[in-house]
């Protein structure tokens, strides 16, 4: 028999939730009540890991917000000058101006992704059965909630600092990104962004088939796993851009447009009907989080690139032209 839990303490400035709590602890006291010959080790490890997150909530907390007003001196700074300063940012010195507060919670992010990672490890190697299902699926929804919060970052930012956009975008980029750096211990994309959120959750369930590249299987796909229907309705509005359908082809196939042009013309050349697709958002027997977060980040630096040197293809990921509607719609 396992031995009696040491009790897991949580600080004033805890990064985890209630959620988030009860995940933690019911993993926390299966491992103490369980039998394993490392089942104490472990127990031990899940109380560092712990620990250490509360100190990173504690040092976060030391920083002012960046929506705050301060006077240093005879210079003046807040949300204002924050906007101003990083609206006019480039992608070459933007991360030189980020407030210290959104860099350690961009530390304390990641921190959090590794300890839920290390959990999801926990359950496989000491749980078993439905209880061992049922919680390292509770584990992982916690991982998810932190790529979606670096991904979210990763899209405001490339907006803010995207001087093919208006100011006013931009501004509002940078609006948003205070209020992710402000309430990083309670912020949650859901509250902000649902619709990112439902439709990120649903490209990870469904089958790319390719067939005629119109994307048809794989819209209706969307719409069966959960996707946010205003995603699509982005582009399916009248007279989207190239760029944007081309965005979308992106995401909905996992592959970059350049290859989807090439696969049109071998099609084309051999008299095909039909093709098949490699997804690379495929996550199947892999670590989802990390290759669902490779799927983005390919589609983004390529976007980016093209952006650069004005070359053929989208020069921005779909969540990045949903998003700038968003931002004009809703804030």
């Amino acid at each position: 028999m396992g031995s009696r839990a040491v009790p897991i303490l949580y600080g004033l400035h805890s990064p985890f939730d209630t959620e988030e709590r009860a995940a933690i602890e019911q993993v926390y006291s299966q491992v103490c009540a369980s039998d394993h010959p490392d089942a104490q080790e472990l127990a031990g490890e899940v109380r560092h890991y712990v620990s250490s997150l509360e100190n990173l909530g504690d040092i976060l907390a030391r920083y002012p917000s960046p929506r705050a007003s301060q006077t240093l001196g005879s210079r003046e700074r807040g949300l204002h000058t924050l906007v101003e300063t990083l609206s006019h940012a480039t992608p070459a010195n933007f991360e030189f101006l980020l407030p210290t507060r959104a860099l350690i919670g961009r530390a304390l992010a990641m921190a959090e992704s590794n300890f839920y990672r290390f959990l999801r490890h926990v359950c496989d190697e000491v749980l078993a059965g439905a209880e061992r299902d049922r919680l390292r699926a509770r584990v992982i929804d916690r991982m998810h909630a932190c790529m979606y919060t670096k991904l979210i970052e990763e899209v405001l930012s490339a907006l803010a600092s995207d001087h093919d956009l208006d100011h006013e975008v931009r501004s509002r980029a940078v609006a948003a990104l205070s209020q992710i750096w402000d309430r990083r211990l309670t912020y949650r994309v859901r509250d902000f962004f649902p619709i990112l959120e439902a439709t990120w959750n649903a490209r990870q369930k469904i089958t790319v088939v390719g067939g005629t590249l119109s994307g048809t299987h794989e819209m209706f796909a969307l719409f069966q796993a959960g996707c946010d229907a205003r995603f699509v309705d982005f582009f399916a509005a009248p007279e989207p851009s190239t760029d944007e359908i081309e965005a979308f082809r992106e995401f909905l196939f996992g592959t970059s447009s350049e290859e989807l042009e090439q696969l049109s013309k071998d099609m084309a050349a051999s008299g095909a009907t039909s093709i098949s697709v490699t997804d690379q958002a495929v996550t199947g027997g892999q670590d989802g989080v990390t290759v669902f977060y490779s799927f983005f980040r390919m589609r983004h630096l390529q976007a980016t690139a093209r952006r650069m040197m004005n070359t053929p293809g989208p020069k921005r990921t779909a969540e990045a032209y949903v998003l700038i509607a968003y931002l004009m719609q809703a804030m």
